[in-house]
C-alpha cells in the first residue's frame, strides 16, 4: 500500500531488505577491520623484522577473500529478488564495488608483506632512511581505513569526504617518498637494491590509497547520491 503525501507517492521500504542491507554493511565493516589488522601487523613485521608475522599476514589473506566471496553471494541473492527499489539496488551495487576494492587492497597488503624479507635481511643500518616513508604512508593508509569504518558505523558522509582528503594527501606523500628514495640512491649507489624494494612497497601503498579513494566515492554516492567519479583529482573536503 502506497503512502500519499500531497502529490507525492512514497513506496514503503521492505523490512527484510533493510535487514539485508544491514547485514551487508556489517560484512563490509568486518572486512575493513580485518584489513586494518593486516596492515598493522605488516608494518610491525617490517619494523621488527618478524618473518613469522609477515607469513601469517600472507596466509590470513584467505579471510579477506572469504569476506569478499560472502558479500558477493549476498549481493547476488538480493539482486535476484523481486520488489526492491531502484535506490536500494544502486546501494547494493555500490556495496559490491566497495567489497571489490577492499579485496584488491588486501592483495596489495599481502604483496607488501611478501616483500618484507628482501628489506629486513639486509644491513639494518640502512633501515631508518629507507623505511621512513613506508611507515609514514602506511600510517596514512591506516587512517583512511579507520575513516572507512567510521563511515560504515555512523553513515556520516563527512567522514567519507575526509577519507577522500587523506587519499589526496597520501598520493602527494608517495610522490615525495619516491623522490627521496631516488635521492638516497644517488647519494649511495650501494642502496640501489633495497631502495628498489622500498619503491615497490611504496607503489603497493599508493594502490591501496587509490582503492580507498574509490571507496570514498562509492560511500559518498550511497549516502549523498552525489557521483564524484569525475572529480577524483579534485579536493572535495567537508569540515
Amino acid at each position: 500500500m502506497a503512502i500519499h503525501t500531497g502529490n507525492i507517492i512514497q513506496q514503503p521500504r521492505l523490512h527484510y531488505f533493510d535487514g539485508e542491507l544491514g547485514c551487508l554493511h556489517g560484512l563490509l565493516l568486518e572486512m575493513t577491520e580485518q584489513l586494518i589488522l593486516q596492515l598493522e601487523q605488516t608494518l610491525h613485521a617490517l619494523d621488527y623484522a618478524d618473518m613469522a608475522l609477515a607469513l601469517s599476514v600472507i596466509e590470513r589473506d584467505v579471510k579477506i577473500n572469504a569476506y569478499h566471496a560472502k558479500i558477493e553471494t549476498e549481493v547476488r541473492g538480493v539482486l535476484g529478488r523481486q520488489g526492491t527499489l531502484a535506490n536500494d539496488l544502486r546501494t547494493v551495487l555500490r556495496i559490491s564495488n566497495i567489497a571489490d576494492a577492499l579485496e584488491k587492497t588486501g592483495n596489495e597488503i599481502t604483496d607488501f608483506a611478501a616483500r618484507i624479507p628482501a628489506l629486513t635481511l639486509r644491513d639494518q643500518s640502512e633501515k631508518p632512511e629507507l623505511l621512513t616513508d613506508i611507515f609514514n604512508i602506511g600510517g596514512l593508509i591506516k587512517i583512511m581505513l579507520n575513516k572507512m569504518t567510521a563511515v560504515l558505523e555512523s553513515r556520516d558522509s563527512n567522514q567519507a569526504y575526509k577519507l577522500m582528503h587523506y587519499g589526496l594527501h597520501c598520493e602527494t606523500q608517495v610522490q615525495e617518498g619516491i623522490k627521496q628514495q631516488l635521492a638516497l640512491v644517488l647519494q649511495n649507489p650501494e642502496l640501489l637494491d633495497p631502495a628498489l624494494d622500498a619503491l615497490y612497497i611504496l607503489k603497493t601503498l599508493e594502490r591501496c590509497s587509490e582503492h580507498c579513494r574509490k571507496i570514498a566515492g562509492y560511500l559518498i554516492f550511497m549516502l549523498d547520491s552525489i557521483d564524484i567519479r569525475g572529480y577524483l583529482h579534485a579536493e572535495p573536503i567537508r569540515t
